[in-house]
């Protein structure tokens, strides 16, 4: 999984369903795991042939995870 910029955030652990929408759990190395919410503004391609997902980090969702926020 990576950025629009291309920085690599980490691999899909789990999805979690919320009932509104789903919910990507992100396993980072060294780092508390990054929630995403499954949505247009935040997932913008899923490549299932190379196994890539490009998301858009909306403000304060990496900050939330890092105990920032």
């Amino acid at each position: 999984m990576q950025t629009e910029e291309g920085e690599v955030l980490g691999t899909l652990k789990d999805i979690l369903q919320t009932g509104a929408n789903d919910v990507y759990v992100v396993s980072r190395e060294h780092k508390k795991d990054l929630l995403l919410p499954a949505i247009k503004d935040c997932i913008r391609k899923i490549d299932l042939t190379s196994g890539t997902m490009t998301v858009h980090l909306l403000p304060g969702l990496l900050e939330a995870s890092e105990g920032g926020a």
